[in-house]
């Protein structure tokens, strides 16, 4: 019975310490794959020669138009056209564009995009201009969080588990960072 109890204690005190190693590895694994997802989308519209976007979405098929990304999102090209004005950016992948990567919903984290624009990067690998983006340095950024207990839509940005942001600079370059203590987790 001494041991049950013992062993019980230990349970105890080392699963709150487990919950958090678990919540920080669902977090890192989750901006490490979206990061690869745009890497992979600059990467390819250079590749390519066209345009490659990446969107939320929430059934792998179509662009949802939303901001969440935890529910997942898709890599596709456009299809090739003689002059950049007959190229038409859509939320929904169809009519000549191929889908390259799908990425299923995310478990246990927040994914936040600065809008629910289509981010689409162009043949030298530069983030193509949205009029609703109006930050010059850095117009394009994400924000990850680990889910809190209450379940919430928004993760939590806290000590213990610091959120993390990935900014996308107008040429393409990528930065990532830890997020401070005081901030929230919206980009």
């Amino acid at each position: 019975m001494v041991t049950i109890f013992v062993a019980a204690i230990l349970a105890a005190i080392a699963l709150p310490s487990f919950r958090t190693t678990l919540q920080k590895h669902r977090l890192r694994v989750s901006a490490d794959s979206l990061q690869a997802a745009v890497q992979y989308a600059r990467t390819e519209g250079v590749l390519r020669a066209t345009y490659v976007s990446l969107c939320a979405s929430a059934d792998g098929a179509t662009c949802s138009g939303a901001a969440t990304y935890e529910t997942g999102w898709l890599v596709y090209v456009h299809p090739v056209a003689t002059t950049k004005a007959s190229d038409v950016y859509t939320a929904t992948a169809s009519a000549g564009m191929q889908i390259l990567r799908t990425t299923p919903a995310l478990n246990g984290v927040s994914a936040r995009a600065v809008d629910g624009a289509v981010v689409t990067f162009g043949q030298q690998g530069q983030l193509e201009a949205v009029a609703s983006r109006t930050n010059i340095a850095q117009p394009m950024a994400f924000v990850l969080c680990a889910l809190d207990a209450s379940a919430s839509s928004l993760g939590a940005n806290t000590t213990r588990i610091p959120g993390s942001r990935l900014g996308v600079s107008r040429y393409g370059g990528l930065a990532f960072t830890k997020l401070a203590s005081t901030d929230t987790c919206t980009p």
